[in-house]
């Protein structure tokens, strides 16, 4: 079975003007081609350079593919491993001719070439063409959700925040399963001040991913929309809540839900010394989810946000998961409890986990 790793573009990106300016010169070519059909001694030597790769040992990796290049030059497979392990390297020209090659043949990695292409492209600083790659590739398959992904972080290198969020959210519909699109999408929510789809979006990420590094930011976006504007006064007795004064609404009306957001916030700040921050963070969840519930019910909006996320998160307290929802979003913080309450309701997690992974996701919504 032939098994394909798939390029994502990375967040850290590098500009080398003269491999650039080498790289804008290659056309991408017409998927007109046929490839030879490998051989089974081919698919053999494609899986040792697989495991040498996996090995750290790129250079024996490429060696590998280009023996079996020579034989075959249209091994598809071949070249797509050959250009991701010259990308590994951060050889980023070669691992283009790679790909470009691959590009004139119609087969299965066909949409990898694209991904691999375009972020090859987006390293060295031509983030227009790179767009223009995974738009093309976009016609081909337009439900290839990493293309989507990878165009939404060309969008936002190349500042276009709006083209991002369309993006992101076309990547999170492709593959609701997918983490990164989630928490991409909460970044440029958050970074453009849509605060109730931000923490949505971060939610939803942490339902996915809820120990790592990724999990700590997207944590930290959940708690910052939970601070509802609260501060504590000058008095032990008095909380100040400052609202947003016309909040924008272009990604949904949540005006109703920010000032609630302050409500609760004020109200777990009166609850400071009574409950534990975990208890407190997670009664406030608990109650936001529930006020998403009823305002979703009550008035029907057609923004992706109240669209795809609020019914996930509806149907999750109607079932009665979001206190395991979020001990497991807490699992990665250092908050006193959080590990106690996961040890001992290990059961009421992996009830949780399974409802959400069954989830029955929209797919056809307003991006």
């Amino acid at each position: 079975m032939k098994t394909l790793r798939v390029v994502l573009t990375p967040l850290v990106f590098a500009a080398c003007c003269a491999v650039a300016a080498a790289a804008q010169q290659q056309k991408l070519p017409d998927p007109k081609l046929t490839p030879t059909p490998p051989t089974a001694k081919q698919d053999a030597l494609v899986r040792e350079g697989m495991s040498l790769h996996d090995g750290g040992d790129l250079d024996g990796a490429i060696r590998k593919y280009e023996e079996v290049l020579a034989e075959n030059p249209s091994n598809t497979h071949a070249l797509y491993e050959l250009g991701y392990a010259y990308s590994a390297k951060k050889d980023y020209k070669k691992s283009l001719d790679a790909a470009y090659r691959g590009a004139q043949y119609k087969s299965d990695e066909l949409r990898h070439f694209y991904l691999l292409i375009g972020n090859g492209l987006d390293l060295l600083g031509d983030t227009a063409e790179a767009i223009e790659v995974y738009k093309r590739g976009l016609k081909l398959f337009p439900d290839e959700s990493m293309l989507h992904f990878n165009l939404a972080i060309a969008y936002k290198n190349a500042g276009k925040p709006e083209d991002a969020r369309r993006s992101a959210k076309a990547a999170s519909v492709a593959n609701p399963q997918h983490p990164g699109s989630h928490i991409m999408l909460a970044g440029l929510f958050y970074g453009g001040g849509y605060k109730t789809p931000a923490m949505l979006a971060a939610a939803r990420f942490l339902t996915l991913e809820s120990d790592t590094e990724r999990a700590a930011v997207a944590l930290r976006i959940v708690r910052a929309v939970l601070g509802g504007g609260a501060s504590q006064g000058k008095t032990p007795d008095r909380i100040n809540v400052v609202v947003e004064a016309n909040p924008k609404k272009d990604e949904g009306d949540f005006e109703a839900m920010d000032m609630m957001l302050g409500m609760t916030a004020a109200l777990s700040l009166s609850e400071k010394g009574k409950k534990s921050d975990a208890e407190r963070l997670v009664s406030q969840l608990d109650s936001v989810i529930a006020m998403l519930a009823e305002t979703a019910g009550r008035k029907k909006q057609d923004s992706f946000a109240h669209q795809f996320y609020v019914p996930y998160f509806a149907e999750m307290k109607q079932k009665g998961h979001t206190e395991a929802f979020a001990y497991n979003a807490l699992r990665g913080s250092d908050l006193p409890g959080v590990r106690e309450w996961l040890e001992a309701n290990g059961g009421r997690v992996m009830q949780f986990l399974i409802w959400s992974k069954n989830y029955k996701w929209p797919a056809d919504l307003k991006l």
